[in-house]
C-alpha cells in the first residue's frame, strides 16, 4: 500500500514539475536534446526519487523494527531480530520501477511541448 501511495505522490510531484519547468524543458530541446532523451531524463529523475524514498523509508523501518524487536526481546528474554533483506531489496527495486512508471505520462506531455510556443510565452 505505502508504494502505491508513493506512486500516486510521484506521479503528482513530477507533473507539477513538469509544468512548473516548461521554459527550462523548451530551452533544453531547443539546445539540442532530443524529445526522447527530455523523456529519459524525466523518467531517470523519478526513478531516483523515488529509490531514495523507498531507501529511506526502508531504513528507518529497519531502525524502527530492530530498536522495538530488540526491547522486547530484552522483556521477555529470547528470540533475536531477522531482517528480511532479500524482501527489502525487492521492495526497493518495485518502488523505483514504480516511480519509471509513474513518470511516463508527464515525461511524454513535457516532450510533446512545442519548443517555439513556449519560448514566445512571456
Amino acid at each position: 500500500m505505502s508504494i502505491v501511495i508513493g506512486l500516486t505522490g510521484i506521479a503528482n510531484t513530477l507533473a507539477l514539475s513538469v509544468l512548473e519547468r516548461t521554459r527550462e524543458s523548451a530551452l533544453l530541446r531547443a539546445l539540442g536534446l532530443s524529445r526522447g532523451q527530455l523523456r529519459g531524463m524525466l523518467i531517470l529523475e523519478a526513478m531516483l526519487m523515488a529509490f531514495v524514498g523507498a531507501v529511506v523509508g526502508v531504513g528507518f523501518g529497519v531502525l524502527v523494527g530492530v530498536s522495538a524487536s530488540v526491547g522486547l526481546i530484552r522483556q521477555f528474554g529470547h528470540g533475536h531480530p531477522v531482517v528480511p533483506y532479500g524482501q527489502l531489496l525487492l521492495y526497493v527495486v518495485i518502488a523505483a520501477v514504480a516511480g519509471a512508471v509513474a513518470a511516463v505520462l508527464p515525461a511524454r506531455r513535457a516532450a510533446r511541448t512545442e519548443v517555439a510556443a513556449v519560448m514566445a510565452d512571456d
